[in-house]
């Protein structure tokens, strides 16, 4: 479909396949119930900066966000993702997806989302002339709802997160929508070619950082930002031997770090989120463990009181970034805490969504 793309790999089994879509992820682990998501692969006469599927994509203007350097934190930077057009990083997502379901021929998209994703994919399905359809849970804020429609999405809401995904499955088996959220147990993350969309958070930060990038903090649920700054950074690694900072990710509850002791990647694992609710979830994926790893980094647990208590800090300072952001700078307080980040090991801390958009 693009001719920037060699093709697609599984992250798990190391399987090729063509670069068509694969909304459940690698065919063979999903035979062995061990499902796995793809990513893209490119010829290795593409240089780094150029290993993205389409040269234009659909712009809003989101990408090249701010690198802040708060002087109250020694050695730390942010990385304003809620500067994006729609308030989070999801747009870098988005932007990726519109431009492929409109060179692939499909009419439209699907997502179960009930936040910042469905916001985002709508706004840029409605700049590329796509229909959108967001299968949200029947909590859904009368707000974010005036959002979708105001793009022109089609909601549908549900009561539990099985029967919202037999829906979007259901889109998955059309050829008029292209699905580009999870639809499978055990979870495999989002659309491959949408999560390329991340890598140029990393390329961005080389750029920006003012030192050499030791740690990088993230919020995450099923991985698709962490595999995908992952991937930027090792790609920025083998063409121009810059180190892949570790990634340290954050979760409501023990779920990544459950299996880092230990536990099933495939097992669920039911908890608390609170307010966390773009980093809920009771599963983990395949690319959330592979990016924490990879990169010799970790997962830490920041619940919701810890995360409350960070937002309002960070409110006092004018900040403002949702709750489910401010769990980064819990974690690197708690990582230096411990003695895993040295105080002049640079670290950047990503700061993924508008406090505006979480009400």
């Amino acid at each position: 479909m693009t001719a920037r793309l060699d093709g697609l790999r599984c992250i798990q089994c190391d399987e090729q396949y063509p670069a068509v879509d694969f909304p459940q992820g690698c065919p063979s682990c999903a035979a062995r119930g061990r499902h796995s998501n793809l990513f893209c692969t490119y010829a290795k006469s593409v240089p780094a900066h150029q290993r993205y599927p389409y040269a234009e994509t659909t712009d809003l203007g989101h990408g090249d966000t701010p690198l802040l350097e708060p002087p109250w934190l020694a050695n730390v930077s942010v990385k304003n993702e809620a500067t994006n057009p729609t308030g989070s990083h999801k747009d870098r997502f988005s932007a990726l997806v519109a431009t492929h379901a409109r060179a692939a021929g499909y009419g439209g998209v699907v997502i179960g989302s009930s936040g910042n994703a469905g916001i985002s994919l709508a706004a840029y399905a409605a700049a590329a002339g796509l229909r959108c359809a967001v299968a949200a849970f029947d909590w859904l804020p009368d707000r974010i709802r005036a959002c979708l429609t105001d793009f022109g999405a089609e909601v549908r809401t549900f009561a539990t997160d099985r029967e919202r995904i037999e829906w979007v499955t259901k889109q998955a088996a059309t050829a008029e929508l292209l699905t580009v959220s999870n639809i499978t147990h055990p979870v495999v993350g989002s659309s491959c070619y949408g999560i390329e969309g991340y890598k140029r958070i990393s390329w961005e930060i080389a750029e920006q950082a003012p030192a050499p990038v030791r740690h990088v903090i993230l919020p995450s649920s099923r991985g698709d930002l962490a595999w995908g700054v992952y991937r930027g950074f090792a790609e920025l690694n083998e063409q121009r031997g810059l180190p892949i900072p570790r990634l340290h990710l954050v979760e409501p509850y023990p779920r990544l770090s459950a299996v880092l002791d230990g536990a099933a990647l495939t097992g669920r694992f039911p908890g608390d989120f609170g307010r966390l609710s773009s980093i809920a979830g009771d599963g983990t994926t395949v690319q959330a463990h592979r990016a924490v790893t990879r990169s010799q980094g970790s997962a830490v647990v920041v619940s919701d009181a810890v995360a409350d208590d960070w937002f309002r800090r960070l409110c006092r300072r004018g900040h403002v970034w949702e709750r489910s952001s401010t769990t980064v700078f819990a974690a690197c307080d708690a990582l230096r805490a411990q003695g895993r980040i040295g105080a002049d090991e640079h670290t950047v801390l990503v700061a993924t969504s508008h406090l505006f958009k979480g009400f």
